[in-house]
């Protein structure tokens, strides 16, 4: 019975080890709120900013455009790239958007 209060004893002793420094950080500081704005002087778009201007969700717009040959629009490794005056070609093209599905109760 008493080496069993022994190890207990020892099992409640605090490990201290001596930590270096920290070292200072070497990622870049946080960008400024300017600097996270999309800046206003390119031509082109997001699918995102197109799908607001031709009144589409994003998703069905993406749905719409993939396999199609759309003027003013290429896919790249990151997504479309799409020119901003082709957008009443592309509008034209894609028709109405469709209509939003029923959301499901839960």
């Amino acid at each position: 019975m008493k080496v069993y209060g022994i190890r207990r004893k020892r099992a409640n002793r605090r490990i201290v080890r001596c930590m270096p420094p920290q070292k200072a950080s070497k990622s870049q500081p946080k960008a400024d709120a300017t600097e996270k704005t999309k800046s206003k002087d390119r031509e082109w778009l997001t699918t995102a900013e197109l799908a607001t201007k031709i009144g589409w969700r994003e998703h069905a717009l993406r749905d719409a455009m993939r396999g199609k040959d759309l003027p003013g629009v290429r896919r790249t490794a990151f997504g479309y790239h799409i020119e901003g005056t082709e957008v009443d070609a592309i509008k034209a093209t894609l028709g109405p958007p469709p209509a939003k599905p029923n959301a499901s109760r839960r």
